[in-house]
């Protein structure tokens, strides 16, 4: 149960990290009274209050969680839609350096070090030999509520292994490359799309990631 529990509230921090960076594509309002339950709990097991039976700061504890509640989708929540720029129609092709990474999603440069090949991935500079380079296409969208998934699987690729997986066109995917497949979006530099690749990326979201996720364990088994 304990673990269950650290894995929900991990999965909640990704969601509302998602949500602050414009990406979350779930119930927003939904998202937010899960999150303000669990600020309320943490803070009535600190204030010795069993949830349900007492008061905090003279409220409820519905009351509260209602108030927790409206001032984070106040802050969060725009009423024209998600807090950020409003859904791409196309993937990025630009990789970004770790200052623009934190630039244009509020992450800190902790985060970003400990997430990397975990929650995203980084390739090496252009005319480097060491250093981190971002695709930026892995922070657009919904991609990074499940891009850790394709990451797990990946555990044990290279970073150029990584890159040249997501961004390689696949016969399978009708010519799409996972990167593509995953958001459901063509890449800026792609000048058409046929047909039926837009069948392949207009596929509901998990049928999209059971077809990369077949792929990557292929990709992981050729490895070994």
């Amino acid at each position: 149960m304990e673990l269950a529990t650290k894995r929900s509230h991990a999965g909640a921090k990704a969601d509302l990290r998602a949500l602050v960076n414009g990406q979350y594509t779930g119930d927003e309002h939904a998202l937010i009274e899960q999150v303000a339950a669990d600020l309320l709990a943490g803070v009535s097991a600190r204030a010795g209050v069993k949830p349900g039976s007492g008061k905090i700061a003279g409220l409820s504890s519905e009351a509260a969680r209602r108030e927790i509640a409206s001032r984070l989708a106040e802050w969060l929540i725009r009423d024209t839609g998600r807090v950020g720029d409003p859904r791409p129609s196309c993937l990025p092709v630009a990789r970004w350096s770790p200052e623009e990474v934190i630039e244009h999603t509020g992450m800190s440069k902790s985060t970003l070090y400990r997430g990397d090949h975990a929650q995203f991935y980084s390739v090496v500079p252009p005319g480097k030999k060491n250093g981190r380079a971002y695709p930026a296409w892995q922070f657009t969208a919904d991609v990074p509520s499940h891009l850790p998934h394709l990451l797990e699987i990946l555990r044990s690729n290279s970073r150029i292994q990584v890159n040249t997986f997501f961004m390689s066109e696949q016969e399978s995917l009708n010519e799409l490359s996972p990167a593509e497949v995953l958001a459901g979006m063509a890449f800026e530099d792609r000048r058409t799309v046929a047909p039926e690749q837009a069948r392949m990326l207009s596929l509901p979201l998990k049928a999209r990631l059971d077809r990369i996720s077949a792929l990557a364990r292929m990709e992981v088994a050729d490895l070994d």
